[in-house]
């Protein structure tokens, strides 16, 4: 029982400084925010602060690292606990949840697209999907069969989800999460000239 409560009192400590991050990191920039500010803001004195990060860098990398486990879990369920080859279904089935997750988390992923280097974390999720393409690449795909080489076939794949979602985030996220998925799956599907209505 009693470490139950500290449990929750970590939980919810950790909340108060996730929040309070994200407050001042859109009002103040990465930058200028200090220990302080955060104590201040989640309503913490500074040494409960470092007994769970070393300093603001380390709770950077770990909000940063929260938000790319949802990706990651996403992939997974969808990738490695199916085992399924790509199909026609599966590149709208991940983008719509993918796109969901996004939404739930706007206000932080804008937040991080926007402030500390501006393109660092794009950057990063670009990276970790690549990545994570590339690894695991031989479940969704007979390379025996592949018209182009598989890393530019990924990179492709890759811009299009991460440069999609900057723009839904950036246009104030209009459509749904599946209606932007279905925009997805006719540019990846197919491609950006049937989208153009330059064939049928």
């Amino acid at each position: 029982m009693v470490n139950d409560k500290k449990d929750l009192r970590t939980i919810k400590t950790k909340r108060a400084i996730d929040a309070a991050f994200t407050k001042l990191i859109q009002e103040k920039g990465f930058e200028a925010m200090t220990i302080k500010d955060i104590a201040e803001e989640a309503v913490i004195n500074r040494g409960t602060f470092y007994k769970h990060y070393l300093d603001k860098y380390d709770l950077l990398e770990s909000y940063e690292n929260a938000l790319l486990q949802g990706v990651a879990e996403i992939l997974t369920r969808n990738i490695e606990e199916k085992q399924n080859p790509l199909s026609m279904g599966m590149p709208k089935k991940i983008a719509t949840q993918m796109f969901e997750y996004v939404d739930e988390n706007a206000d932080k992923i804008i937040t991080l697209f926007n402030n500390h280097g501006g393109n660092q974390f794009e950057h990063k999720v670009r990276t970790y999907m690549y990545d994570y393409y590339q690894t695991h690449s031989y479940m969704l795909v007979d390379e025996t069969k592949l018209r182009v080489d598989r890393s530019y076939l990924i990179a492709y794949i890759t811009n299009a989800h991460v440069g999609l979602m900057r723009t839904w985030l950036e246009t104030g996220r209009k459509e749904s999460s599946e209606a932007l998925a279905d925009i997805l799956e006719i540019l990846t599907v197919k491609g950006p000239f049937y989208a153009a209505g330059l064939i049928d």
